[in-house]
């Protein structure tokens, strides 16, 4: 998932500390697994520490109660997803593995090294999704998904195979401007469109933007053409959308505004997948 952006409740020298661990989980081969929290959590308090008290005691006093939607909380919701799909739920019990409101695998670029540790992290993730109670990976809201940032090709090309044969949802959320460096850039229009038949792609602005840069100059091109782009790719609106830095909805912003009115739905944060609703305000 994306660093934490400025416009969230960690505070600037955090905010680096939260950057810095996530860049660090990128390089990392396999995904990164994190715990998100659903709307119900959110209402409840919005403590990952509730979900699973019981696996809290080896770790550090800082991560036993973290602050919502803080450094500490989010590197608990990791924990939490490495613990998780490590064990492939075994030793957690019935009511352990339902407390857990969703779990993400969440790539970027992919090395071709990672090809192995790729593939083994996925499987374990299939066999997760097979034993957690009450799921339901065809619903509108699967408890198990894996993410594709910001549409990098080289990820694509290895990650979404392994999931079609494994029946696991992937959600892109593609930037629109193609990333020119040394790895295999990012999916054109084309492609795209193909995966939008089988898979579902989110908003994530057109040059890799955080909320809280969208302004009225920036806006047409940064989120509504944007999501008109990607309506046509796959005949229908994207109804779930993430910023760069992670940040959670704040209906100040223009850009947060505009996503509602073009009818996205959900907003993915770093610590959430919440659905957007009329007189939402970040917390």
């Amino acid at each position: 998932m994306a660093p934490a952006g400025s416009g969230g409740p960690v505070d600037a020298g955090r905010a680096d500390e939260l950057e810095a661990y996530i860049l660090d989980q990128g390089e990392r081969p396999g995904g990164v697994p994190v715990v998100l929290l659903d709307d119900d959590a959110v209402a409840g308090g919005a403590d990952p520490s509730a979900l699973i008290p019981a696996l809290l005691a080896p770790l550090p006093e800082v991560l036993r109660r973290p602050a919502p939607f803080s450094y500490e909380a989010y590197v608990l919701q990791s924990v939490l997803g490495e613990l998780l799909l490590g064990s492939v739920g075994a030793g957690w019990s019935r009511d352990e593995l339902s407390a857990i409101p969703r779990l993400t695998l969440n790539f970027h670029d992919v090395e071709q090294d990672h090809r192995g540790a790729v593939h083994e992290r996925l499987h374990r993730l299939a066999r997760l999704r097979d034993i957690l109670p009450d799921g339901d990976p065809a619903g509108p809201h699967p408890r198990i998904m894996v993410l594709l940032f910001d549409g990098y090709r080289d990820a694509a090309e290895m990650v979404v195979p392994i999931c079609e044969r494994l029946a696991l949802p992937v959600l892109i959320l593609p930037i629109a401007l193609e990333v020119e460096d040394d790895r295999a850039g990012t999916l054109g229009d084309d492609e795209l469109t193909a995966l939008a038949q089988r898979h579902e792609l989110g908003f994530h602005t057109l040059t890799h933007r955080t909320a809280d840069e969208i302004t009225p100059a920036s806006e047409a091109a940064e989120v509504t053409d944007v999501v008109h782009r990607l309506t046509g790719m796959a005949g229908r609106a994207p109804r779930v959308g993430a910023w760069c830095g992670g940040a959670r909805f704040d209906e100040r912003l223009l850009g947060n505004q505009r996503l509602r009115e073009l009818g996205v739905t959900g907003l993915i944060s770093n610590w959430s997948w919440e659905t957007i609703q009329a007189g939402d305000r970040q917390q």
